[in-house]
């Protein structure tokens, strides 16, 4: 079973979702599965994969885990099995004993899709770097989708921005920005992305473009609503003009998305 859950592990890790591994690390008595048991626990309190005996332990294992992942830290915890208790830490068990848990969380670093290779996706790009994200890059161009133009990039995706936007796999913790070279590409490319998961997305674009822009989205029966999640003019309003300037107000906003500012 622990090969199960170790596959699942790397199966979670590559495809960039958080997830807990929770193992049993001590007993003292009768506990319900023994030291090295293993379960995957995500981000909503779910086993995903193994157990470590099942009952109340593993389910308050498993919000443990889950508070766990969504405050980034990887913690030791125990309880102690009584016929009887109102101790958080002492579980109603009939079994008796003592068991040591180690979560060990997995998150994955944040990421961040830009449709688009100009200046403003270069300089976006430099500040996402210094801030850890995991950078998806996509455009049509190969001569300015390059690694000399981008280094670091964890992505580069060159072809049709649309049909790849359209295929590429996003997650709750994906930041989108579009910003591609042509007014009409760039909505082509948001329309593909908007029904995308995300907890950000954003177009670069005048208030004149992009009311027009939701216009044509709602003709195309996307929900009101759907069209209100879309930060556009984009950027929090730090004033500038240079790409450089528009970038780090796009970035400053993507944080304040983040942390809920």
């Amino acid at each position: 079973m622990n090969n199960k859950v170790i596959q699942r592990l790397a199966q979670a890790i590559e495809q960039r979702k958080d997830i807990a591994l929770v193992m049993i690390t001590q007993t003292e008595g009768s506990s319900p599965r023994g030291v090295g048991s293993m379960m995957l626990v995500d981000r909503d309190g779910h086993l995903v994969e193994g157990t470590i005996g099942g009952g109340i332990a593993e389910s308050k294992a498993a919000l443990e885990a889950a508070e766990c992942l969504k405050e980034g830290v990887s913690k030791t915890i125990r309880y102690e099995f009584e016929v009887e208790s109102n101790d958080p830490q002492k579980l109603a068990m009939v079994c008796g004993g003592k068991i040591e848990l180690f979560i060990r969380v997995f998150k994955q670093p944040d990421h961040l899709l830009i449709a688009g290779a100009g200046h403003i996706a270069r300089a976006l790009y430099q500040f996402a770097r210094v801030l850890g994200y995991f950078i998806t890059i996509i455009d049509d161009r190969p001569g300015m989708l390059t690694k000399e133009w981008f280094p670091d990039a964890n992505e580069l995706i060159s072809g049709d921005i649309v049909t790849e936007l359209k295929n590429y796999k996003t997650t709750e913790q994906s930041s989108i920005v579009i910003c591609t070279y042509q007014h009409t590409l760039d909505e082509a490319a948001l329309a593909a992305a908007i029904l995308k998961p995300h907890r950000y997305i954003g177009m670069v674009g005048s208030r004149k473009k992009v009311a027009l822009c939701f216009q044509h989205l709602e003709a195309q029966g996307v929900a009101r609503e759907t069209i209100n999640e879309i930060h556009s003019p984009i950027g929090l309003n730090l004033g500038g003009e240079t790409p450089e300037e528009i970038a780090l107000a796009i970035l400053a906003e993507i944080q304040a998305v983040k942390y809920g500012r």
